[in-house]
């Protein structure tokens, strides 16, 4: 399920920019946007969000007294401040604060604190599922069935132990919620799950090509940006 996000700044194109790297590497739902302590609030009390991305210096109101205003209405939701301004961390995890991060956004910092998002929040309780395209029809897969997982043609697809299908989630974000179960990213365009790899076949420049456990004919790539990492999982001197 995904978790409800807020953002919250004065200035339009940081909640462009900020929705826009959120919504790349993760499957938060964004529930809505605010440029005002008035506007958050409303918003607040309407959705009771997991986590509120908050400007620290609003036009009307300084964040850190927003924050506790948030906090007296939904006490579960987690302040993830996103500013210009680094002078303000002590004040803002005095509130309690989730995470502090500084503008300009950086994509590894924002993948950062999504992954802390995901693992201090996670529901429990719930089944770890991925649900996924078949023709005009969504299946339910668990991550242990899935093989692998690529992008063709711009569509993720994943191969897994019960077939072939589509998903709308990006590589990443696929990342993110897989990485619990011993996926890798082995290259920009390709995830996979190590505990199906059959083969490791060295290839030029010294990196691999990958043979998988139900899909032998296929060549999966593992790239030099991700060699050395990998060597090191796979205990490969």
């Amino acid at each position: 399920m995904p978790l409800k996000v807020i953002i919250v700044d004065d200035e339009k194109y940081a909640i462009s920019e900020l929705k826009y790297l959120l919504t790349r590497y993760s499957d938060f739902k964004i529930c809505g946007e605010a440029t005002d302590a008035g506007g958050c609030l409303m918003l607040v009390a309407e959705y009771k969000p997991d986590v509120v991305f908050l400007d620290i210096e609003l036009q009307d109101k300084n964040g850190v007294e927003v924050a506790k205003s948030i906090k007296k209405i939904s006490s579960d939701t987690h302040i993830v401040f996103a500013t210009a301004y680094s002078h303000y961390a002590v004040d803002a995890f005095e509130v309690q604060a989730f995470d502090y991060i500084l503008k300009p956004f950086e994509d590894q910092r924002i993948i950062d604190t999504i992954n802390r998002i995901n693992n201090y929040i996670k529901p429990k309780g719930l089944p770890e599922v991925i649900t996924v395209w078949k023709n005009d029809r969504m299946v339910v897969l668990s991550p242990k069935d899935i093989v692998y997982c690529s992008i063709l043609d711009e569509k993720t697809v994943i191969k897994s132990i019960k077939g072939e299908f589509t998903t709308n989630l990006t590589l990443s974000s696929l990342e993110n919620k897989l990485q619990d179960f011993m996926f890798m990213r082995t290259h920009k365009s390709y995830l996979v799950n190590l505990k199906y790899i059959k083969e490791i076949i060295p290839w030029f420049n010294h990196t691999y090509l990958l043979v998988m456990n139900g899909y032998e004919k296929d060549e999966v790539p593992v790239s030099r940006t991700y060699i050395k990492k990998f060597k090191s999982i796979m205990k490969i001197d």
